[in-house]
């Protein structure tokens, strides 16, 4: 971008997801047609079902994000929120870091990018590892100087903003 950077993160279902999702669809309908279908129709509308439920499963969770010296605007399809597109204000952000995928159904925040504001994290670019993460901070570091030097003044982490005890090279 000629003002800014664009970055995607893309990431694929494993096949025990896949075959997961292909067998719980393929059940659920089976169960539900055998129970209020006359005949023997359960069997190829299971099957139809587990078909559809694999393919469902085989789309790819992609996000990009957008980063200027205003703000960083994360769209895709990973997730509710970055599907409407997710706005943070660089003014807002204290600093960058990586953190783990916190595990558990019911707050899943998936491992990537997340910018730490005044009222909490948030996430910019999921699926990314540790040094991938790395990789893109010094990327907006090098393309936003300014934001950078904020960045280190703010965070605990000082000079080694980055959170993942990497010196910023001399």
């Amino acid at each position: 971008m000629k003002n800014g950077l664009l970055i995607r993160a893309e990431r694929q279902a494993p096949l025990w997801e896949k075959l997961l999702s292909a067998g719980v669809a393929g059940a659920a309908v089976g169960m539900f047609t055998a129970e209020f279908v006359s005949g023997r129709w359960w069997v190829p509308l299971s099957v139809l079902a587990a078909i559809f439920g694999f393919a469902g499963a085989i789309r790819a969770k992609r996000a990009e994000l957008r980063a200027t010296n205003v703000e960083f605007l994360t769209k895709g399809n990973a997730a509710t929120r970055f599907r409407q597109g997710q706005t943070v204000c660089t003014g807002d952000v204290r600093w960058l870091e990586f953190q783990e995928d916190t595990g558990g159904p019911d707050s899943y925040e998936p491992s990537g990018l997340y910018a730490i504001t005044a009222r909490g994290s948030k996430c910019l670019l999921p699926f990314l590892s540790e040094e991938e993460t790395a990789q893109v901070i010094t990327e907006i570091e090098g393309r936003f100087p300014g934001l950078a030097e904020r960045w280190r003044k703010e965070s605990p982490f000082g000079e080694n903003f980055l959170s993942l005890g990497i010196a910023k090279a001399k």
